[in-house]
């Protein structure tokens, strides 16, 4: 498998919406309510996701030769909003290389995530620490966490 980490183009929008979608509803959206299955939904679509990209969001992409296997964004400087792989490919680095990648990109001291509470032991061999007691904010239970840069 050959991975190359870059920007996520205009082009490639509606590609990396269907990869998040994939992978969210085989790996998250059943630990959320109906509420929070539909609140994250809503930042998913191709639409969402351009609008964010155009407004100076961070977004990378991983492809194994031309396919999008991997997706991640950076909001506000240093929040991990999303950090989604291919499902039939996950556990094979591709998160990690994304979240690498991401740390050369940031230049605050730390990354920040609201980990879905299924992803927290990825996140913690990441390098993540837990910050604060498990939350729920619009149906979406999540637990923040934060990656010390440096």
């Amino acid at each position: 498998m050959i991975l190359e980490i870059e920007e996520l183009h205009l082009k490639d929008v509606m590609a990396a919406s269907k990869l998040i979608d994939r992978s969210f509803s085989n790996s998250v959206a059943s630990t959320l309510t109906n509420e929070g299955v539909s609140t994250f939904m809503s930042g998913l679509t191709s639409e969402s996701i351009e609008g964010r990209l155009v407004a100076g969001n961070t977004f990378i992409v991983c492809r194994n030769e031309k396919s999008i296997v991997g997706v991640a964004e950076i909001r506000d400087k240093n929040h991990l909003n999303l950090l989604f792989v291919e499902p039939s490919i996950q556990r094979k680095g591709i998160g990690r290389k994304l979240l690498l990648n991401l740390v050369d990109r940031v230049r605050e001291n730390k990354i920040t995530v609201n980990s879905s509470l299924n992803s927290v032991d990825a996140y913690l061999k990441f390098g993540f620490q837990k910050t604060g007691p498990k939350s729920e904010v619009k149906g979406i239970h999540y637990q923040p966490m934060a990656y010390e840069i440096g």
